[in-house]
Formats: C-alpha cells, structure tokens, sequence
C-alpha cells in the first residue's frame, strides 16, 4: 500500500504537467449530489419539488416547465445554493497543493462552475455550466453572459414573491429569452476553453504527463475512455484514478497505473503526506509485447488474407485513438478496423463516419449530441469495416471522437487502395476519392 503511494508521489513530482479529470465523484465531495432524492433537495428547490415531483437536481435541469416563471426559480434557487454561496473548501486547496506551481489543465463534465470560483484558471467545462447564459435562438453566434448575478437577483425577488416576466433574462443582441448553457438544443461548447485544451495537449501529450482522475465512474466514458487512451499512446505518461469501489484501470495501461478506492479525500492526504490507511491498486507488471518475429509473422498474415491493402506503421495508437481531432479541412483517411472499435463523440462538430463494408454495403452514421438530426452518442464498429471520419461543418470548425482499442492490438494501420476500393463500391467513387489515402 505504502509503496504505492510513494510511487504515485513520485509519479507527480516527475510529471511536466497534470490532467485533472473530473465528474460526478469530485462534485459529491464537494457537497453536490445531481443524482440523489433527500432531504437537501427541499431544502434547495422547496415547494417545487412536490408541485412539479422532481425526483433530483439533475431531474428539475432538464424539466419541461409549463411555466417560464417556475423554471428560472429552480434555476436561480440552485444557483443560490450552490454557487453565489459557494466557497472553495478543504478539497480544493488540496487540489491545488498537489498540482503545485506544475502546469495544468483541468477537464470536467460537471456543471456546477466549481473549479472556476475556486480560481483554477485552466478549464474545459464539456458539458458547459449553470452560471452562463446562453442566446435560444442564436447559441452558436450570440455571446456567453455570466448570469451570475442575474440568477441572485431572481432568487432574491423568488423570495419575496414580486418575480414577473420582465425579470427574466433574455438576449442583448436579439432579445430572445436566454437558455442555461448546459446540454440541450442550445448548448455551445466554450471556444476559448477548447482552444486552451488543445494548446495544453499539444505540448505535452508526448511529455511526462500525469492524469489525475478524480471521481470518474466506470460508465463515464466522455472523459474516461479518451484520457485513458492519452495514456496509452505515450509511454512516458502516468494515470491515477481516485473512486471509492470502482477503479476501472485497463491492463494495457496498468503498468503506469494506480487506482485509489477511497475519499477523495483521504487520497489527497495520501499523496500529499505519503501515508495513510486507503486501499490502492496497482501498478501491475507490463504485458510481454510481440517479439520482431511474431510482429513480422503478423504482418505478413494481414499482407496475405487482405492483398489489397497497404502496411502503413506511421502512426502511433495515441496519435490515432487519443483525441482524434478532425478539422474541416483534413477528415481522416479510410481505413480498415482491424480489431473492432468502439468510437465515441466527445465534443465540437457534429462527425459524420462513412462505414464501408466487406460484403459491398455503405452506411453514414452521425455522431453527435442532438438525436433531432439522427446522431448518435457512440457505436461499436464491427471488425473488416472501412471507415472515415469528417467533421460536419456547421458548429466550431473540428472535431473530437475517442475510439477503444483492446490491449492485444498493435500500431499497424490498414490502408486499402484507392482503386480497388472503388471497385468494391462503384456507388461512391466521389465520397472514396476524397476521403483515400493517394495509393
């Protein structure tokens, strides 16, 4: 146990930079359930519960409200509770003890808006937050407003029973009603936030990085799988995952890997004093790897059961799987999936997937967030199956999509050629011409 720590301890000391990945875990020891029906959920939405049966938080965000009144009440009586109140607590500080004067950067799918009244300055909110304000009519191309103050304001008149329409936020620039910029028809990702993002993993994805995996439950994959995937394709990085009861650390990863199952808190004491009585896991010994001559035997198995197809080894398992981020421009090259994936939206466009299959059958699934348009969340694609990625170009100008890889695959990419592919397609000569690989 002891031993673990002190390897984790060191795991931060040598890292050139953190990933702090958070969810719901981090929220509830923060004092924020989304998902729980007690006693505080009274005491925050009082009569509002009962009227309208909300069964949690989580429940009265996403409400269909017959009325516009009682819908910005439990927006501002949440926000009144959890945040015009909120004072960064014994968890933040020792977050922020932890990472030290190190660079950062810190990815949560929690609305609640903590980090940033907490002065973490390096933040991606994926699912936005419940303090900004949002255009209805015009999401992508109207401003974010802090609502901060608005919401205390109708908390405030809520209270004293003068709440009227005109008390309602609408937009400056075209007077549309606002929305919570949180998951919904109007949602729209940060840029800046993004943008940040993307600078911070472009200069450190091939250092020592260490992600630093807070509260993050095995079913979560927006956040999990992709970051776990980070860690696969960099040999120089480290993972430590903290949840009570639910590590899920995947072997292709487990020897640069150490799972907490405790608080939260007692395994920051534990990496900030180097001791304590929690439970750990990890790290495990490293899977034997393919000998030159099984990688070269392997090789030549593809080279015989798929003459078509080139060798291309250019590219590295992170590169690919870890944040495949696709820009307009640039939508990536068909190839076969050797081993089965599963692919996943994490934000930006819209992606639009093109499946080719080896009996002659063409398919488009869209991945995305807004079942109105027919995208999915994610999907498994079945072994054999060509594909490529592009972006949609209609919300922030790329991409990003996490794909699964089991722990037995190798660095091999499968690129068919042009024009036997269009032989097997003669249907999508145009689509199989943009998206190819010149070969």
């Amino acid at each position: 146990m002891t031993n673990a720590i002190k390897t984790a301890q060191q795991w931060l000391s040598d890292a050139d930079a953190i990933l702090v990945t958070a969810s719901n875990g981090f929220s509830i020891s923060e004092g924020l359930n989304l998902f729980a029906h007690d006693r505080k959920l009274s005491t925050v939405l009082g009569d509002l519960v009962e009227k309208y049966n909300l069964p949690n938080l989580l429940g009265a965000l996403n409400y269909h409200y017959p009325d516009e009144l009682d819908k910005w009440r439990v927006y501002a009586r949440i926000a009144e509770y959890y945040n015009y109140n909120y004072y960064p607590g014994e968890l933040m500080g020792k977050l922020r003890q932890i990472i030290g004067d190190k660079p950062y950067f810190i990815w949560t799918s929690n609305v609640d808006h903590h980090f940033a009244l907490a002065e973490f300055s390096n933040l991606l909110e994926i699912e936005g937050n419940w303090q900004t304000g949002i255009c209805s009519n015009h999401p992508k191309d109207h401003s974010f407003v802090d609502l901060k103050e608005t919401l205390h304001q109708i908390y405030e008149k809520d209270q004293a029973g003068t709440l009227t329409e005109e008390d309602l936020p609408t937009c400056a620039e075209c007077k549309a009603p606002l929305s919570l910029n949180i998951p919904g028809s109007a949602f729209n990702i940060d840029q800046k936030q993004v943008s940040g993002f993307e600078n911070f993993l472009t200069t450190y994805q091939d250092r020592k990085i260490l992600v630093l995996e807070l509260g993050i439950g095995p079913q979560n994959q927006m956040i999990k799988a992709p970051s776990m995937q980070l860690i696969a394709g960099n040999e120089r990085s480290h993972y430590i995952t903290i949840n009570k009861g639910q590590l899920n650390i995947p072997s292709v990863i487990a020897d640069r890997s150490i799972g907490f199952s405790s608080t939260i808190v007692d395994a920051f004491d534990a990496l900030i004093t180097g001791k304590g009585e929690v439970e750990t896991q990890g790290p495990a010994k490293p899977e034997p790897r393919l000998s030159p001559e099984e990688s070269k035997r392997q090789e030549q198995i593809f080279k015989n059961f798929y003459p078509s197809y080139t060798v291309n080894k250019g590219y590295r398992p992170g590169e690919l799987v870890m944040y495949t981020t696709i820009d307009h421009d640039h939508p990536s090259h068909l190839h076969m999936v050797q081993y089965g994936k599963a692919l996943m939206y994490s934000y930006g466009d819209p992606v639009n997937v093109h499946c080719f299959t080896q009996d002659g059958r063409y398919r488009l699934v869209k991945l995305g967030l807004n079942k109105a348009n027919d995208e999915v969340h994610g999907f498994y694609v079945e072994p054999n199956t060509f594909i490529a990625m592009e972006s949609v170009k209609r919300v922030t100008g790329f991409s990003q999509v996490s794909v699964t890889l089991p722990s037995s695959s190798s660095n091999e990419i499968l690129i068919p050629k042009k024009k036997q592919l269009k032989k097997m397609f003669p249907q999508q000569q145009a689509l199989i011409e943009r998206l190819s690989a010149d070969n």
